[in-house]
């Protein structure tokens, strides 16, 4: 089961949180230099200057994982000083299901930017006329684009109303409002609650 971490460090006055989506802590280390890189422009994230000196001290094996009994936290220097960086991790029931899933491209209607783990579209089954939230966490990477295939652990919202009707090979949904995005196959149903009682 992919795990969830949130990422906390303070400079300054300023807190800065990222969403990490990893199998254990040691791996969402590397997730989380990723997505510093990819924000580092941002108001909400290190400045590229640090964001830089990060990851090179990282690089060079400067950067360390402290435990202290269920606290994770990074240790590191920013300008000279000493900087933490807690790791906490989040709590989540375990998916309903996992499924593979086919973006639509943007020509076919789909979305115009990629999709990042996390994103709760509506999910949908034929013969049923009610939505609920699906969280996709994806399995082996962070980011979906348009036209792309991904594995994901996937969690429904509204358990109840589906309960008794998800089975593997069924096909489903995913979108917008009313625009779909993805379309979906379960390839294992892990909710008990949630298999087919009779098909």
């Amino acid at each position: 089961m992919i795990q969830t971490f949130t990422y906390r460090t303070e400079v300054g006055d300023r807190e800065y949180q990222h969403t990490i989506y990893a199998k254990d802590v040691e791996s969402s280390i590397n997730k989380w230099l990723t997505n510093i890189e990819d924000l580092k422009n941002q108001v909400y994230s290190f400045d590229p200057i640090s964001v830089d000196k990060i990851v090179a001290q990282f690089s060079n094996n400067r950067i360390n994982l402290q435990k202290s009994g269920q606290l994770h936290y990074l240790t590191y220097f920013i300008d000279e000083k000493p900087q933490v960086t807690y790791i906490d991790t989040v709590r989540k029931t375990a998916p309903d299901f996992v499924a593979r899933l086919d973006y639509l491209t943007t020509e076919a209607g789909g979305r115009k930017g990629y999709a990042a783990s996390g994103y709760r579209p509506h999910f949908q089954i034929e013969g049923l006329n009610v939505l609920t939230s699906a969280e996709q966490i994806f399995i082996d990477k962070d980011k979906v684009y348009p036209g792309e295939t991904v594995t994901a652990e996937i969690r429904i919202l509204s358990t109840d109303t589906f309960a008794g009707l998800l089975y593997e090979g069924m096909d489903f949904k995913l979108a917008e409002v009313v625009r779909v995005v993805a379309t979906g196959k379960i390839l294992e149903v892990l909710n008990e609650k949630l298999k087919i009682t009779s098909k």
